[in-house]
């Protein structure tokens, strides 16, 4: 730098004379040759400081190097050293990487870069400018070094990308094997950095010495549940730490699938003993009596572990078999103590309830121990022998007492309808109690009641007095006294289905007799309107004197029996109808024609009529509303002034000529027998006779 310095100022100094002696030619000489002088000369004189410039930057014979040369090949020199520290660095960590071709490349780039002039010792990562030689090859050497660089990236790329398979396919190996959870994938390099390609390379190292640590733990829970040798992990786990460090990862796989299959070795006998042991036990269990007295929860349960046991099929799953092993004796201590349980249940149901007392045989199966004992079992031969002998003698001990504690239980639910039975009828057989044993229930009240005799071949129970009956007299009649009218008595109940018809003015008696023990329905009629029905339960336990009163009824209860209040509601919509159709006819009648349900007519009538302060009353089964007080003023007035004493006017006129209303002959008997003519006059069937 210091001569590039100072040749410029040489240089520079020859120019500035120069100019200094053209400006001196120019001032003596005259303008034309100081014009050649500056014109001429000054070019003339750079042109040849510029010759003697270039001579001196190149080699000269005495065997030196120039500055810049020197500077020059420097500065490859470094570039050089740089990627042969950064290859050398990334050939350690890549064990395995070929690096044949690099190392050819690497050689030729350092034969051309001593041809070039710099020497290069591989051995110390230095060098030596030593020679001198063209700058150009100089800076062909400095591209060929980039290139370089890119084509051990790409080789050192390829050759990690496969690492990382080899590290994700072994720890595939490994979760297959069930050894890991997971498989944990390193993240591939990005671009041309050789530090990417380690750190990629130590992701992958990492995921492997996790996967080691997860597999070993994994080894060792399986050895610790089963009692097994520790050894064969452990020799193991170091051969995959060795082939780790080497960057073997199918090798770390292998090593750790070794000591897997070492262990499932080792394991292999016992865990076929347990596990044949296991569903012999399971298939007994599921298969025996028990299951009849048992839920249907418990044998899903059962058949649950019994499917997962078929699934169960390395000794690596020993610990496995013992869970289930635990879970089945779990499962089936529950069935005994269920079925312990059920048989404590039937004992005290027998002991509280009211039966004879050689009734039923105590077991003994209720005073063992079967349940404690079936916890305390050693192992799973000892567990199976009690089990066996407790599932025999517990369902012999239900079978012996489940029938008679049900009957026992629910005896008092039929006891007193085997008893009302018996007593009306004598005699009870299985269609009249609703059990389905019903020879049990009738052999254990023969032997709680000495009146009743249990016949086993029906079966049935017969009455010693073959069943009770009495007579049951009924005084029937009216509140009030009248024409002779109709009266109906009716008895049913049980098999009996008897009446009476009786007509009377006023009272009159009926009899059923011999009816048997039992309850029954009186019910009361008459034909005649305007009255109700007695409808009356009675129980026929001894001989019985009923009476039974038929009550007038007043016509809106009658007609409105049930619709009163749907009848109210739809009131207001009749009213205008009713009251046009009144005022023109003065009646209404349900005979009319009106746009309304037959059900309703009748009821919305008597209403309207009670609003209205007219009669409403039953003539020909028909409701007729007519004004009351006008009607009597109006026969009154046809008996006063149409009439003589001692004569008569029939009813059929007096309908005919002077009323609009469609009023019966008893309605007009019944109207002027009120009316303030009464004492005036004598009606027959037919007519009516004013007397004075």
């Amino acid at each position: 730098m210091k001569n590039n310095v100072r040749y410029t100022l040489q240089i520079g100094g020859i120019v500035l004379v120069t100019t200094i002696l053209g400006l001196g030619i120019f001032w003596y000489f005259g303008s034309q040759t100081g014009f050649y002088a500056l014109i001429v000369g000054i070019p003339a004189v750079v042109i040849g400081a510029a010759v003697v410039y270039a001579r001196q930057s190149q080699p000269t014979g005495g065997g030196g190097t120039t500055q810049y040369f020197e500077g020059k090949a420097q500065r490859v020199g470094e570039d050089v050293r740089t990627l042969l520290r950064d290859y050398e660095q990334l050939a350690g960590e890549l064990s395995t990487w070929d690096t044949d071709p690099i190392e050819e490349d690497v050689s030729y780039l350092l034969d051309e870069l001593a041809e070039a002039g710099v020497e290069f010792d591989r051995a110390t990562n230095r060098f030596e400018v030593t020679g001198t030689g063209d700058v150009r090859d100089l800076e062909r050497i400095e591209g060929r070094v980039s290139e370089l660089r890119s084509e051990i990236a790409d080789s050192a790329r390829t050759h990690v990308g496969g690492t990382l398979d080899d590290c994700v396919d072994a720890q595939r190996r490994l979760q297959d094997a069930g050894l890991i959870d997971r498989v944990e994938e390193p993240q591939s390099p990005d671009g041309e950095s050789f530090t990417a390609l380690l750190d990629a390379l130590d992701g992958a190292e990492a995921a492997m010495d996790a996967a080691i640590d997860d597999a070993a733990a994994e080894l060792d829970a399986i050895a610790e549940a089963t009692d097994a040798p520790l050894d064969p992990i452990d020799r193991g786990v170091g051969r995959a730490d060795d082939a780790l460090e080497a960057g073997e990862y199918h090798a770390v796989a292998d090593a750790l699938l070794d000591a897997r299959d070492a262990l499932e070795q080792d394991l292999s006998t016992d865990f076929e003993s347990e596990r044949s042991g296991l569903e012999s036990f399971v298939d007994t269990a599921g298969s025996s009596v028990v299951t009849d007295y048992v839920s249907p929860a418990l044998l899903d349960d059962l058949e649950d572990v019994h499917e997962e046991l078929e699934t169960v099929d390395s000794a690596l799953d020993m610990a496995r078999i013992r869970e289930l092993t635990a879970d089945t004796r779990s499962i089936c201590t529950e069935m005994i103590d269920t079925m312990s349980t059920e048989l404590d249940d039937h004992l005290r149901t027998l002991a509280d309830a009211d039966v004879p007392d050689d009734y039923y045989e105590y077991q003994s199966a209720a005073d063992e121990s079967y349940v404690s004992d079936l916890r305390a079992a050693d192992d799973l031969d000892a567990y199976r022998s009690i089990w066996l002998n407790a599932a025999g003698e517990l369902s012999a001990a239900i079978d012996a007492v489940e029938d008679e504690a049900a009957v026992a239980e629910a005896y008092g639910t039929v006891e007193d309808n085997i008893t009302e039975t018996l007593r009306a009828t004598g005699r009870v057989g299985a269609s009249d109690v609703p059990v389905k044993q019903a020879a049990a229930f009738f052999e254990l009240y023969a032997d709680l009641h000495e009146n009743a005799t249990y016949d086993p071949s029906a079966p049935a129970l017969v009455a010693e007095d073959f069943g009770e009956a009495y007579d049951v007299t009924v005084q029937a009649g009216f509140d009030e006294g009248g024409p002779e009218r109709r009266i109906d008595v009716s008895l049913v109940g049980g098999s009996l289905e008897e009446s009476r018809t009786i007509e009377t003015h006023l009272l009159d008696v009926v009899t059923f007799e011999e009816v048997p023990y039992g309850e029954y329905d009186l019910t009361v009629t008459t034909d005649e309107e305007g009255y109700g029905t007695v409808e009356r339960e009675v129980v026929v336990d001894d001989d019985l004197e009923l009476e039974a009163t038929i009550a007038e009824v007043a016509l809106r209860e009658e007609v409105c029996s049930g619709i009163e209040d749907d009848a109210r509601d739809a009131l207001p919509d009749a009213r205008d109808l009713f009251e046009s159709e009144f005022n023109e006819t003065e009646y209404l009648s349900t005979a009319m024609d009106f746009p309304m349900s037959d059900d309703f007519l009748p009821c919305l009538l008597a209403l309207w009529a009670e609003e209205e302060g007219l009669t409403a009353t039953r003539v020909d089964g028909d409701v007729l509303v007519y004004d009351g007080e006008q009607f009597g003023n109006r026969l009154a007035n046809i008996v006063r002034h149409n009439l003589s004493e001692g004569e008569s006017i029939p009813y059929t006129q007096i309908r005919n000529r002077y009323l609009a209303v469609p009023a019966s002959d008893d309605l007009i008997v019944d109207t002027l027998q009120e009316s303030p003519v009464a004492s005036a006059i004598e009606c027959d069937e037919t007519e009516v006779t004013k007397l004075s």
